[in-house]
């Protein structure tokens, strides 16, 4: 019963695809991503990924959860487990909507925290400029967003 981190998941899965590949014979799932209404539906057969955004949604009583099977040979079970569950998202975020931050733009500019998990991403950011610029922290790390 856990919500990913879409970010974290895309690239766990690439790194999946890539180093397994080979050893991966069909591989699907259904996955609750934090901060989308819509399931992501995914499935592969070796290096071969498809997965997106579906248009049915997850129900408001129904359990968001993630669910996935992997078939194939010589597989690492707990490097799959552990790898999926850095995706997950167990912790609160570190900074509150209102909060001023630094946002990474390739350089830190000031912002304003105005949302929490838009489309899948940890933070919408207003930056303060003369447009008022909405950026999306995807990660709560330092290297996307940090203190002032």
């Amino acid at each position: 019963k856990s919500e990913v981190n879409f970010t974290l998941l895309q690239s766990w899965i690439q790194r999946l695809i890539v180093e397994d590949g080979a050893n991966l014979y069909r591989y699907k799932g259904i996955l609750a991503v934090k901060g989308m209404d819509q399931k992501f539906v995914f499935q592969g057969v070796g290096m071969l990924f498809s997965g997106d955004f579906q248009s049915f949604m997850w129900k408001p009583n129904e359990t968001r959860e993630s669910c996935f099977v992997f078939i194939g040979k010589n597989l690492d079970l707990p490097l799959l487990k552990m790898g999926f569950e850095a995706c997950v998202v167990d912790r609160p975020l570190r900074f509150k909507v209102g909060d001023m931050v630094m946002a990474n733009v390739g350089s830190f500019k000031k912002g304003k925290i105005i949302k929490h998990w838009d489309e899948g991403n940890a933070y919408r950011i207003e930056l303060q400029d003369a447009k008022k610029t909405n950026i999306w922290a995807p990660v709560d790390i330092d290297p996307y967003v940090r203190a002032p």
